[in-house]
């Protein structure tokens, strides 16, 4: 009896070790993987010279610590196994979750959080586990999900270690979700109860950039100066200013935007770091006609980073400054450079485009040979189109509509150009006065044009200007029974500038001096509404 005592005691001992051992033994692994990716971590950010969140979603490039996750992960299995009344189970289960969110396996470690809160739900480990499901949550972008976790989480566990970082998440899933205002409340509590953790500047920025890709600027731009007005952390300064100014120059706020980025005394270390500052200063002075300057800097991206993402960009907003400026040969000369410094850029496929159309351009204007009217006038609405269509620059496309109304009324392209000079001032600039006009025109000197119905049908109603295709459809069914009454077209002794207001006439439909009530904005380029072939750029002779 004594001795089967001991057996029973001595068996006990040695399950009691294995146990012990087999978890000792995970924790350990944890905490060795968790010390290298850190190290990691660290690397990374050093060589970029960017600055993450302390303990963020997830540390940065490939995890090198795979195999001791599921190391870790096994382990863990064999405890939960093997003894699933031990007192320590949980801490296995925990352990196990954290791996699993280690190696990208969310979905998973959420489950092994909820079988730990069905099993215990009185363990001790309810906060570390109800925090790594809202953060599991997060990093899996599910948000909507996150939010009533971390919610409850923040509200329960006030003393808990990883609140500051739970509070951060929480902003950060409530602007995804697009709710603002409870995610600056989730703010002023996280600077209320943890003001000194970096996690509340983190918050601000990552909630700044938010807003930013929201396209809510004004609301971007407040959190920033907000920011600024306080004692910033040399840690997110640099990514303080330059958001700032971001967000300065798409509410067109260039000259501010210059002066914040002189605020930047010091550019943290990394290959990425000063040519975005370089281009962001160039986009500014540029903003504020400063041309040469942000000239000079654009060139000075290209000489210094000669291939790669940046030299891409910045030869291409170099191919945009020449353009603006007529210098049509250096234009294209910069985006014929964005797809040889870097194919992949998302600049290389416009680039590639607005290199072709300034080399029909060009061509244009060289053409030589065929000098009869109607080639020149061919040639003059060919490069009208091109700057309409292409280069989305209707009021360079303005002057030569003009020239072929005028001085080539009997062209067949005079009635397209009319129009298209209609279409322009109607919709693109929101000028009914003339727009009208030029319909007008279309009425008493191209009745029986094409673009003369599209007129028509346009000022009938049409709202939204329909495409082209459409147009035509509904220019023939507008009033059934009723065609637009056609009458001779007026012989022209000399060219007749445009009347600068409507030309009164009992032809014109019965509302024709508003502006559809919905109108694409300034600057943008509409469906072709011109009945121009396919290729309008390859005549002239």
């Amino acid at each position: 009896m004594h001795i089967g005592t001991m057996g029973a005691a001595l068996l006990l001992l040695v399950l009691s070790c294995a146990y012990y051992n087999t978890l000792y033994n995970a924790e350990d692994k944890f905490a060795e993987a968790e010390k290298a990716m850190a190290a990691q971590t660290r690397a990374v950010e050093v060589a970029s010279g960017g600055v993450n969140a302390p303990g963020g979603v997830n540390a940065p490039g490939v995890n090198t610590q795979a195999a001791a996750y599921e190391d870790v992960i096994e382990k863990c299995k064999k405890v939960i196994a093997n003894y699933p009344d031990s007192r320590h189970v949980d801490d296995a289960m925990v352990l196990s979750a954290k791996a699993l969110y280690r190696l990208g396996k969310y979905d998973e470690a959420v489950a092994a959080i909820d079988t730990l809160e069905t099993r215990l739900p009185k363990s001790d480990l309810i906060g570390d586990a109800t925090f790594l499901k809202g953060k599991s949550f997060v990093a899996a972008e599910k948000y909507d999900l996150a939010v009533p976790v971390l919610k409850f989480y923040a509200e329960k566990y006030r003393k808990h270690d990883d609140r500051p970082e739970g509070l951060y998440l929480l902003c950060i899933s409530l602007m995804q979700i697009g709710m603002n205002d409870e995610a600056v409340k989730a703010l002023n509590v996280l600077e209320k109860d943890h003001g000194r953790s970096d996690y509340r500047f983190h918050a601000q920025v990552d909630m700044a950039e938010v807003l930013a890709e929201k396209e809510l600027y004004k609301e971007s731009l407040a959190v920033y100066q907000r920011m600024s007005q306080s004692r910033i952390p040399e840690s997110v300064r640099f990514d303080v200013l330059m958001g700032m100014a971001r967000v300065q120059e798409q509410l067109g706020q260039n000259a501010a935007a210059v002066q914040t980025l002189s605020k930047i005394e010091r550019v943290p270390q990394g290959a990425d770091n000063e040519p975005r500052l370089m281009l962001l200063r160039a986009r500014g002075y540029a903003g504020i006609d400063s041309t040469h300057r942000s000239i000079r800097i654009y060139r000075d991206v290209t000489r210094r980073f000669a291939r790669g993402t940046y030299a891409a960009e910045a030869h291409f907003r170099l191919g945009e400054l020449y353009e603006g400026i007529d210098s049509l040969q250096a234009a294209q000369v910069n985006y014929q450079e964005v797809p040889r410094a870097y194919s992949g850029s998302e600049f290389a496929e416009e680039a590639i485009k607005r290199g072709s159309n300034i080399g029909r351009v060009l061509k244009l204007q060289q053409t030589s040979g065929d000098d009869s009217p109607e080639a020149i006038a061919m040639r003059t609405f060919s490069m009208a189109e091109i700057q309409f269509f292409q280069f989305n620059a209707p009021e360079k496309a303005i002057p030569s509509y003009e020239k072929i109304v005028i001085d080539f009324p009997d062209s067949e392209y005079a009635p397209r150009a009319a129009y298209a000079l209609g279409y322009i001032h109607g919709v693109v600039l929101g000028d009914s006065l003339q727009a009208r006009a030029w319909y007008d025109t279309l009425l008493v000197r191209y009745p029986d044009s094409p673009q003369t119905q599209m007129a028509y049908a346009f000022y009938k109603g049409a709202i939204p200007p329909p495409p082209y295709s459409e147009l035509i459809k509904t220019a023939t069914v507008l009033k059934p029974g009723q065609p637009v009454q056609q009458q001779p077209r007026r012989p022209q002794t000399r060219p007749v500038t445009p009347p600068p207001t409507p030309v009164d006439t009992t032809r014109a439909p019965a509302d024709t001096t508003q502006t559809p009530a919905q109108t694409p904005p300034a600057g943008s380029t509409p469906a072709d509404t011109s009945t121009a072939p396919a290729d309008t750029s390859g005549g002239g002779g």
